[in-house]
């Protein structure tokens, strides 16, 4: 346990100690969130209004805009922490790579310490430093909503959104050691990393709602765990706002918005439960898992 909590420090201070790491991990943060709350935050606001105005008769202006602008904050917080949990891990694990670019694994490998030690070490490292961002990037972005008069989390609600978040970044830590081991280079690795830092937006269908793909598109994204997870922040984060926002409008009117925006995600016109999406995540990581296992000993084989 002293070596494993050795390597796990190591791998966390060397991390930190990267400024470009950091720098690079809070800047691919920082673009998500100006292209969601920015750009895209005042049209997803405008577009509740104008459902307002269509379905929901007489009522409020100034408070169905208000309500509709925290609602918006809320679901793109939760993109953002989805997407955090990707990129951070995949920027945590690059230490692996770089590692084995050094010839530093080699020299781990020679130690009294197991590979399985180490591999774990490696990817306890990204759940604690992408845990710790996420956390951070919810604090900050709650407190920017309470000081722009929104009505913030409950206790409850808060460990919900905590636990999603741990879930999450236990997923794609595992996810991006198995896709460590098949890289070679610093290099390959960035590039990797930058690709998966753009396309997780949209396979989370945060730059772009489910309700403006085509069918092929969400069956195919309904496939990876980065939709799903995002669907289980979304319904925690803004059920309160939903039923604040959408009250005294037609039932059929909430539901299309929850669809349209992929707080919902169906199959066969049915909803994916809480409980069925939360198992999709956990046999997802089981399934890395057992792939890592298999990858690593035919490496050791060889």
């Amino acid at each position: 346990m002293i070596k494993l909590t050795g390597m796990v420090k190591r791998n966390c201070l060397v991390f930190l100690k990267d400024k470009g790491a950091v720098f690079f991990s809070i800047l691919a943060m920082i673009i998500v969130l100006a292209l969601t709350g920015i750009f895209l935050g005042e049209m997803n606001a405008e577009s509740v209004t104008d459902l307002l105005e269509q379905y929901g008769g007489a009522r409020n202006a100034a408070m169905d805009k208000e309500n509709a602008r925290h609602l918006t904050q809320y679901w793109t917080l939760a993109g953002l922490m989805v997407v955090n949990s990707l990129t951070v891990t995949l920027t945590v694990i690059g230490t692996m790579v770089s590692d084995k670019t050094s010839d530093k694994l080699k020299s781990f490998y020679t130690a009294p310490v197991s590979r399985f030690m180490i591999a774990v070490s490696y990817i306890i490292s990204a759940v604690i430093i992408g845990f710790v961002f996420c956390a951070v990037t919810l604090l900050g972005y709650m407190s920017y909503i309470g000081m722009t008069g929104g009505v913030l989390l409950s206790f409850f609600v808060t460990a919900k959104v905590l636990g999603y978040t741990f879930l999450n970044v236990i997923l794609f830590s595992v996810i991006s050691y198995l896709a460590a081991l098949f890289v070679k280079s610093t290099n390959a690795w960035g590039s990797i990393a930058m690709v998966v830092g753009t396309l997780v937006g949209f396979m989370g269908a945060v730059y772009v709602p489910v309700g403006s793909l085509t069918d092929s598109v969400v069956t195919v994204l309904k496939c990876f765990p980065i939709l799903h997870g995002a669907s289980l922040m979304r319904k925690a984060m803004c059920e309160d706002m939903l039923a604040k926002t959408f009250e005294g409008v037609r039932i059929e009117v909430l539901e299309g918005y929850r669809k349209a925006m992929g707080i919902d995600i169906f199959i066969d016109a049915k909803v994916i439960s809480d409980e069925l999406q939360v198992l999709f995540l956990f046999v997802c990581g089981m399934i890395t898992l057992v792939l890592i296992a298999v990858t690593a000993k035919k490496r050791e084989a060889v």
